[in-house]
């Protein structure tokens, strides 16, 4: 069992004096992540509902399966602009709301397949292969796009609220 649920035997050694700070630490990542997480979901074209219910899924699915205590899992920047480009041509302009969470459920079921078995054949080194550069320019590439797609609902909420 514990080779499967790697997050129930470090429960069994875990020491209660590490709970207060596992609470706070709980705590600061929830504030950040579950907004974050709302934020991301708008930007693929999905309910901001479900951008909060993959940041606290993730992490619980994380504290069970995953090998390290430490690591800190959530919803990335660059996930909203992929799942946005595979669904919304898809779903069209007036899709449906619960068709683009099911399409977004399927590409994460796909994804984690394709991540599986690229982990059981050994291809982690393929990642090692992108330049840092590369790695740092997509990831500023994506922030801007981020800042650019939200000053919309900034711009509109500073209007109302000093109307």
């Amino acid at each position: 069992m514990f080779r499967w649920l790697p997050g129930a035997r470090m429960l069994a050694s875990y020491h209660p004096s590490w709970l207060r700070r596992d609470v706070v630490a709980g705590l600061v990542l929830s504030t950040l992540l579950v907004p974050q997480g709302m934020a991301y979901a708008e930007l693929a074209g999905l309910p901001a509902i479900t951008g909060l219910y993959t940041s606290v899924c993730c992490l619980i699915a994380y504290a069970l399966f995953g090998p390290s205590r430490i690591l800190v899992l959530g919803p990335d920047s660059s996930l909203g602009p992929m799942i946005a480009a595979t669904i919304i041509p898809i779903i069209g302009s007036n899709g449906d709301p619960k068709r683009a969470v099911a399409l977004a459920s399927m590409l994460a079921l796909l994804v984690g397949a394709v991540t599986i078995f690229a982990g059981v054949a050994r291809l982690g080194f393929i990642a090692d292969l992108l330049s840092k550069p590369t790695q740092i320019g997509y990831m500023n590439g994506l922030a801007l796009t981020i800042l650019v797609g939200q000053l919309p609902s900034c711009a509109a909420s500073r209007w109302r609220a000093t109307a």
